[in-house]
């Protein structure tokens, strides 16, 4: 195969596509340069030294400095939130896991405990705070009417706003895409397509103005945080400690937590001489996860300067399968791209959280179940006050 077509259903036509890449990374899939392993680093990372992260729960003695910078900074209204609202929406049977109730017996959802968690800051310093939130083709419809339905908790409506991530089109192993081949005409658009990563936010931001809509609001430092992460709230002392680490040259300030033994996923380490992010599919098969201590929460502080600045992040093929209409389990590769990266570009600030305060995901419906009472607790804290 010589060329690569490139057209969406035509119902899709309106997201954004970044069809050069797409061109570009099929081309190489149909070369074999992206099997799983190319995504795979050649030598595992070092770990962190303990001088090399801030470690906000020993660090007692900064507490009352981070507290204090973090509400000034509120009170100068230099800081907003973006919630990634994107992704395929599969984990919790289809539908937008944004939307799903977070306990049996109330209608509080992930999106409308972000926006009550927001919303309360605002009014505790007597500024609102400017949102975002990212949706992707697969969860945009049901998210944007249930905000609405919500009236975005009282946010004021100059203070909203909602963008929509790119779309990639998926392909099969030997590189063709799906969307040309007839034998995937009836599958559905989520199975056909992805939305590329929680990378893609940091294009999407640029690409919808979103930077200069938060700058003309006096925006400095952006919190981006995932929608099923409840914990990662707008608390002053880490914001403080952002601030301070801005100040000291840092674009990016990330949020780790102590990993639990045996516990998988992307950790934060030494490339080189760079802190930086590392997702598990990177290493090297033989490296041991818990030789790596700070577990990366995918909760991170930008300067609104780095947000406005490209950097290259590498597009990693992922292989995963999809059903075909046959009922037969049918190998893809889709293409993403990781927003931890940015960490390799821009000097970033490591910091070591509370977990049982700012890192609480909620990946499946069995979490909703294990975490009732957790959750309840969140959405009880964050509950309008009554005057």
């Amino acid at each position: 195969v010589k060329t690569v077509p490139m057209a969406l259903r035509p119902h899709l036509t309106p997201f954004r596509c970044p069809s050069a890449d797409f061109a570009h990374l099929s081309r190489r899939v149909m070369a074999g340069e992206m099997g799983p392993d190319a995504n795979r680093l050649a030598d595992a990372p070092r770990p962190l030294a303990d001088s090399q992260v801030v470690d906000l729960e020993a660090d007692v003695a900064g507490r009352a400095s981070r507290i204090a910078d973090g509400e000034a900074a509120l009170a100068r209204k230099e800081i907003a939130i973006a919630i990634l609202n994107g992704g395929m929406a599969m984990r919790f049977g289809g539908g937008a896991k944004g939307v799903v109730p977070l306990l049996e017996d109330s209608s509080e959802t992930f999106l409308s405990t972000k926006l009550r968690q927001v919303v309360g800051r605002g009014t505790a310093v007597g500024a609102p705070i400017p949102t975002v939130i990212m949706h992707s083709f697969a969860t945009e419809a049901p998210s944007h009417a249930h905000l609405e339905s919500l009236d975005w908790c009282g946010l004021p409506h100059d203070h909203r706003r909602e963008v929509i991530q790119s779309i990639m089109p998926r392909v099969h192993p030997d590189g063709r895409a799906l969307h040309d081949d007839p034998a995937c005409v009836d599958m559905p658009d989520t199975s056909v397509y992805a939305a590329p990563g929680h990378g893609d936010f940091l294009a999407t931001m640029r690409a919808s103005k979103t930077v200069d809509w938060l700058r003309a609001h006096g925006v400095k430092h952006v919190l981006m945080s995932n929608v099923d992460n409840l914990g990662a709230s707008l608390e002053p002392e880490v914001i403080g400690a952002h601030v301070q680490a801005a100040a000291a040259g840092s674009g990016v300030t990330v949020e780790g937590v102590q990993r639990r033994a045996g516990e998988k996923g992307g950790c934060i380490a030494m490339l080189g001489e760079t802190p930086a992010i590392v997702e598990g599919f990177r290493l090297p098969r033989s490296v041991d996860m818990d030789t790596y201590p700070l577990f990366n929460t995918n909760t991170l502080w930008f300067t609104l300067d780095t947000l406005a600045t490209p950097v290259p992040l590498d597009w990693f093929a992922v292989h995963r399968t999809v059903s075909h209409p046959s009922g037969e389990a049918m190998p893809i590769v889709q293409f993403e791209q990781l927003v931890g990266q940015v960490t390799e570009f821009v000097p970033s600030q490591m910091l070591r959280v509370a977990r049982a305060r700012r890192f609480l995901p909620i990946k499946t419906r069995d979490d909703l179940a294990r975490m009732a009472d957790d959750i309840r607790a969140i959405v009880t804290a964050a509950a309008p006050r009554s005057t």
